[in-house]
């Protein structure tokens, strides 16, 4: 079973609202944000698969790393 995961939701949520996208983040896009290990790694090298199991929403991964899916 997946769990949501709020701080992962609440970056890529700030992200696409600002209609930014990313190969990956960087440690200065995290500052302030209480991020497990595993959740800092997938967002600074942009794992989508990883993010997807961590339980960030689906739709906000795509919106982000809009880049990493095929056409």
């Amino acid at each position: 079973m997946i769990r949501a995961s709020y701080t992962l939701n609440k970056i890529l949520t700030a992200l696409a609202r600002q209609h930014a996208t990313a190969e990956r983040l960087t440690d200065d896009d995290l500052v302030g944000h209480d991020l497990s290990a595993a959740e800092r790694a997938a967002l600074t090298t942009g794992d989508i698969t990883s993010l997807y199991h961590l339980g960030a929403n689906p739709y906000l991964i795509r919106r982000v790393f809009r880049s990493r899916f095929p056409i």
